[in-house]
């Protein structure tokens, strides 16, 4: 027995929940009540919810009742309909198999006139349980069909509200659409994603229940709240994944990749946004470079998100040039209690552990140098910022959209083949693809440059430590750290700012 996922689309509001398992089910038990044979129902075996169709989902009271007839624990079976037992051919030859080798089982179905104990009745369930996954297939093929007009339409079809959406999916919430645009914002300049999630679990959303959910309060994670901030619904692009492409993929899928194009142009769904395309490129693509970093490793084992301090990986040794990283004091001691930490050259980590210095004292001294230089150079680094022309590939951009139309207007008169015309599109999108890229990358570059602004560094003590360091990196290029006696006081004259290029040096 299982729901008809076919008539589950139409049902009434008044149906209850597994009513139509309840109704299989009781007209299963009024045939076993008329057979001529004393039947008796000794199990029930129940995949609701357990496609037949999918190659790729053991049904496990399936697979108990073939056990179970194979055993002789059970002598027969009684079901509604073939679909409703097998849909793949497999599943049905498997069924066809234990009634050849035991012809004295009863195998006898409510409606298609079914009988499993003989030839002709065997050959009955195999050709409907084989229509059926045709039917199956049919219908998928169509909804995928379907599905992909809308998306090019940019018309919404049935889903649950996405977050940062009110109820109607097209108005934004003020409040989960302001997290999101401050998240795309702050991106560039050193937001995390591990940040917006915490966000959201402090912000009481727990993510959609599925058949895997278990009880209790769920927290979102990583992943899902990744896959809200890159979803191309939030600068107002339609996407689409085909279902055999979810089914295939091993893990989650980049949704930037799956954006519905018409005519080389993407297309723009029929709901409010909470950026622009560019502000959401600029957040993708760093996102983007940064799961490369992390899987690509450093020799440290870190990446530029991970560090708990100031100057990890900035500071340099002034001995042999090697990254410094941040490396706490004995607990107990009085420089724990004093410092906490100090900025070490590790021989681990390919150096020659020649220099330690104390944390605290060179944070606070780079820190101030920073935030002054910063402050004396505003004027020229707004200006950078307004120099960067992310728009400088866009006329190129609509060559394109308006050559593909070209091409597919000379196909469909027959001036060219679909062939040459398929290797042209392909050229085309191929272009596309790389200047959209470049743009996404002078939008992110117009973004860190603007990170150094007063605006932006108004609120520099509200900025988590990821935040700060990625606005020093702007503008530091590294912090020599120059050898001192053993035993000496911290001496700021040993402490070396390299600014990067365009930077007054101090």
């Amino acid at each position: 027995m299982s729901e008809d996922k076919a008539m589950k689309g139409l049902a009434s509001t008044w149906r209850e929940v597994e009513e139509q398992v309840k109704e299989q089910e009781d007209a299963i038990r009024a045939l076993a009540s008329v057979l001529p044979d004393d039947v008796t129902i000794v199990r029930d075996y129940c995949d609701n919810n357990t496609p037949a169709s999918d190659p790729f989902i053991v049904r496990q009271d399936f697979e108990n009742m073939l056990k179970d007839l194979e055993a002789g624990i059970i002598r027969g079976i009684l079901f509604l309909h073939s679909d409703r037992l097998a849909r793949l051919v497999y599943d049905a030859a498997r069924v066809c198999r234990v009634f050849e080798m035991n012809p004295e089982y009863i195998g006898l179905s409510v409606e298609g006139s079914v009988n499993l104990a003989t030839v002709e009745g065997r050959g009955m369930f195999v050709m409907q349980a084989t229509v059926g996954n045709m039917e199956i297939g049919n219908t998928r093929r169509r909804v995928a069909r379907t599905n992909r007009r809308v998306a090019e339409k940019g018309v919404m079809h049935g889903a649950p509200r996405a977050f940062g959406w009110g109820e109607d999916r097209r108005t934004l919430d003020d409040v989960e659409s302001k997290m999101i645009r401050d998240a795309i914002l702050a991106i560039p300049g050193g937001y995390k994603v591990a940040d917006f999630r915490r966000a959201l679990i402090e912000y009481g959303y727990e993510p959609k229940r599925n058949k895997k959910s278990h009880d209790g309060i769920r927290k979102i994670q990583h992943t899902a709240a990744e896959a809200i901030l890159i979803s191309p619904r939030v600068a107002g692009y339609r996407f689409h994944v085909p279902e055999s492409m979810r089914r295939a993929a091993s893990g989650r899928l980049w949704l930037p990749d799956f954006i519905v194009y018409k005519n080389g142009e993407p297309v723009r769904g029929d709901w409010e946004a909470p950026c622009s395309p560019d502000e959401w490129q600029a957040a993708v693509d760093e996102i983007k470079r940064r799961k490369e970093a992390n899987k690509a490793g450093l020799k440290s084992g870190k990446h530029d998100t991970t560090a708990s301090h100031f100057l990890s990986g900035i500071a340099r040794c002034g001995k042999c040039s090697s990254p410094m990283w941040s490396n706490p004091y004995k607990r107990g001691t009085g420089a724990y209690e004093k410092y906490r930490f100090r900025y070490a050259c590790l021989s681990n980590q390919g150096g020659c552990g020649g220099i330690t210095r104390v944390g605290p004292p060179i944070d606070e001294l780079v820190e101030t140098a920073f935030l002054l230089e910063t402050r004396v150079t505003l004027g020229s680094d707004v200006a950078k910022a307004a120099e960067i022309d992310e728009t400088v590939h866009d006329r190129r951009l609509s060559e394109i959209a308006s050559e593909i139309e070209d091409v597919n207007a000379r196909r469909k008169a027959g001036r060219i083949s679909t062939s040459s015309a398929l290797d042209m599109i392909e050229d085309l999108e191929g272009e596309r693809e790389k200047l959209t890229s470049k743009r996404g990358q002078l939008a992110l570059q117009k973004r860190k440059k603007a990170m150094l602004t007063p605006d932006a560094l108004a609120d520099w003590e509200g900025l988590t430590m990821t935040e700060k360091r990625t606005r020093l990196k702007a503008a530091v290029r590294a912090v020599i750290v120059h050898p001192a006696g053993r035993g000496k006081r911290f001496d700021p004259e040993l402490i070396e700012v390299v600014w990067q290029k365009n930077q007054a040096a101090t």
